[in-house]
């Protein structure tokens, strides 16, 4: 949270581009053991419905707290720094689940995942919201219009859609992949889905620490020449 009296810098637009698509990314994954793959898990490991119930609150709940705690809380100061860790234990969980043995280890990577994928997805929208943008442009005299709230808006309307769009998308492509293989295959299948999201949201936070390196800085003043001690007066 910035100090009083201070506000979090403007960044560019394409700033949100990783964070954004590795959040979106991350939520399709922490969504695809529902359906057809929550069922072939049950059967493979020989799940109750109450532990396998358990199993998906735990991870729903996790990605719940992780959303607003780190997420939009650190992702308010450092949205990429925020999101990386993040997306790394979204590609941990995954691997857990991929080779879990029974229902411990399941939920262990599950809660993983869980709390990546929230933490992500907080971090993306709070970075929805600081967007550079034009400056205000009055529309009559003593009026003010603050275009700011007008450009931030779409953007944030366009990663809840794409967010809500992968929650709805991960259970259809994981459902495909375990009924043409298995529910691991499944899961090993969202690896490079989950690398491509760090790796984009890496390159997006590499691409801003080199544009603001090479912002030019506030032109030096010289100080005022002091006359020699004893010299000859001016």
């Amino acid at each position: 949270m910035a100090p009083p009296g201070h506000s979090v810098p403007p960044r560019p637009p394409w700033s949100l581009i990783g964070p954004g698509v590795g959040a979106v990314l991350a939520a399709g994954v922490l969504t695809a053991p529902v359906g057809p793959l929550t069922e072939a898990i049950q059967r493979d490991l020989g799940l109750s419905s109450a532990a396998l119930t358990t199993i998906l609150a735990v991870q729903y709940a996790a990605a719940a707290v992780a959303l607003f705690a780190p997420g939009h809380l650190l992702g308010r100061r450092a949205p990429t720094a925020t999101a990386l860790p993040g997306l790394v234990l979204v590609l941990v969980g995954t691997l857990v689940s991929a080779f879990a043995p029974g229902a411990a280890v399941m939920a262990a990577g599950r809660v993983l995942a869980g709390l990546g994928a929230g933490t992500a997805a907080g971090a993306a929208l709070a970075l929805s919201t600081q967007l550079a943008t034009a400056p205000a442009i009055p529309s009559g005299p003593g009026a003010a219009t603050d275009r700011t709230d007008v450009r931030r808006s779409p953007a944030r309307l366009v990663l809840l859609l794409a967010l809500g769009a992968a929650l709805v998308l991960g259970p259809v492509a994981g459902g495909v992949v375990v009924r043409a293989l298995s529910w691991r295959t499944a899961f090993v299948a969202e690896l490079p889905v989950a690398l491509f999201g760090l790796l984009a949201a890496a390159a997006s936070g590499v691409a801003l620490l080199v544009a603001r390196g090479s912002r030019p800085g506030p032109p030096l003043v010289q100080p005022p020449a002091t006359p020699f001690p004893g010299g000859p007066a001016r």
